[in-house]
């Protein structure tokens, strides 16, 4: 067949060609689709700091000229771009290692992708050339190879044509309830419930539909359409156009590419920020940093959890902003074989049990990295609720659905699961907004809160929000208001 993270995926929105067409068709509704362009929305983003003093990045007794906390993709991009422009900075990361949502597991002895896998959007995407520089490789996207579709629960398998047509009524049943957006905000799936081309399917077709809206829906944005909001559903900024490469050597490489000849401080847990005239005090406990000014790059969740104290508080457009935003969860299953006994005729397989939200995409990794391994997907509440279950009774379950769908008795040989929810410096995968959010809460946000004070990340800008790439630029557009 035919993009996540993030995590940071991260979201994967339209990794596929055919789910890049169906994506691209419902951002053409998108009321900013003519600000297509980064240098546009970076050039917008300086703009807004513009109408504030100028940033002072000296301050009382400033160790550094700036702070940056995350040495995530967007922390790594912001310090860069700072040190290029003349300023002394100092990054403060909680994990032991840089690239927060970005993190490459390699004890089977191949790379297996905990969270970002993909480079979205590939053609004029920053990121590609940063791979190239790092070392990173890339191959074509598995879910714009051959496509096997295997109904569980009928049993059947689909493929070419009949794969396509599933596409197809699962585009136009969206596009449908994209269209009738408007007046008091709900969920998308009100809204999907409402179409007549859904209502009209018996439940053996919905089954199928809903393991479409799986893929193109929970997949993309961490969470079910109960929460997804139908409104905003389409808003946001796309910078980049063309299909996706799948990073098969180490996604990791690109962080710390960018991380040479930066100061960083690992095992840092930030937990106040206090600005004042002079400057900012940074605090871990009974560990205190000063700096001119603060780059602030924790992922959405944390600002959730009020993990860190703002002083003075920030302001109440900001937190407002933070409610109206939330943090999904997309969350990997991989399982190792002795042998890769599906072959290699197949890039993807859908696999649709009783609940087709329930790991309905496995993805190979024999082809593309060389490991006999199966990496299986599961988004917003499932993925939640398997969280709470241990690596062991994961392993039982997946394998129990591998084994019927393929008609086999397999045992795996190890297991690797991703629990971002649970995850204490991420507290979920990726940004979305929820019925009764809206797109202005990233615009708030990507605005310097004041002269001293800036968020970055994939959740604080509305160009590409929920991507590696966008907060990638989201660091850089950062950098920038701050240099200005």
């Amino acid at each position: 067949m035919q993009s996540t993270y993030l995590p940071t995926r991260q979201r994967r929105t339209c990794k596929s060609q055919k789910k890049y067409q169906m994506r691209n068709k419902h951002v053409t509704r998108r009321s900013f689709l003519q600000l297509s362009t980064m240098s546009i929305v970076l050039a917008s983003c300086a703009a807004a700091a513009t109408s504030a003093p100028q940033v002072h990045l000296k301050g009382a007794a400033a160790s550094v000229d700036v702070i940056v906390i995350g040495a995530g993709i967007a922390g790594l991009a912001a310090a860069r771009d700072l040190v290029a422009g003349g300023k002394s900075v100092r990054i403060l990361e909680a994990r032991d290692t840089v690239g927060g949502r970005i993190r490459t597991n390699r004890s089977w002895g191949k790379p297996v992708e905990l969270g970002a896998q993909w480079i979205e959007t590939a053609t004029g995407n920053p990121l590609v050339s940063l791979a190239k520089s790092a070392g990173v490789t890339t191959t074509a996207d598995p879910e714009n190879g051959n496509e096997r579709y295997i109904d569980t629960q009928t049993p059947e398998q689909l493929s070419g044509t009949a794969i396509d047509d599933l596409y197809t009524l699962a585009d136009d049943i969206i596009s449908a309830a994209i269209d009738s957006a408007g007046g008091t905000d709900k969920s998308l799936r009100a809204a999907i419930n409402q179409v007549p081309a859904y209502k009209s399917l018996n439940a053996a077709q919905k089954r199928r539909i809903e393991s479409m809206f799986a893929q193109v829906i929970d997949d993309d944005d961490a969470v079910e359409a109960e929460l997804l909001s139908l409104n905003n559903y389409d808003e946001g900024i796309d910078a980049y156009r063309g299909g996706n490469l799948f990073v098969n050597n180490g996604y990791e490489g690109i962080p710390q590419y960018m991380a040479k000849n930066l100061t960083i401080e690992y095992n840092i847990s930030v937990n106040r920020i206090a600005t004042d005239a002079t400057g900012v005090t940074v605090s871990a406990g009974s560990k205190t940093w000063r700096a001119g000014a603060v780059v602030v790059t924790v992922p959405l969740g944390i600002l959730k959890a009020n993990t860190i104290t703002f002083s003075p508080a920030l302001p109440a457009a900001y937190t407002a902003a933070i409610g109206k935003l939330a943090m999904g969860v997309l969350d990997k299953c991989i399982l190792k074989y002795d042998t890769a006994f599906w072959g290699t005729s197949a890039d993807t397989f859908t696999i649709v049990g009783t609940d087709p939200h329930e790991f309905y995409q496995f993805i190979p990794l024999n082809k593309a990295v060389g490991l006999p391994a199966l990496v299986a997907f599961n988004a917003g509440s499932r993925a939640r609720a398997l969280e709470a279950k241990s690596d062991a009774q994961l392993q039982t379950q997946m394998a129990t659905i591998i084994n019927k769908a393929f008609g086999v008795n397999k045992t795996p040989t190890g297991i690797i699961a991703t629990r971002w929810g649970r995850d204490p410096y991420a507290l979920g995968s990726y940004s979305y907004i929820p019925v009764g959010g809206s797109i202005q809460a990233r615009r708030t946000l990507a605005t310097p809160v004041n002269t001293r004070l800036v968020f970055a990340g994939e959740a604080y800008t509305e160009s590409d929000a929920s991507t590696v790439h966008g907060a990638y630029n989201s660091g850089k557009a950062a950098a920038k208001a701050l240099l200005r």
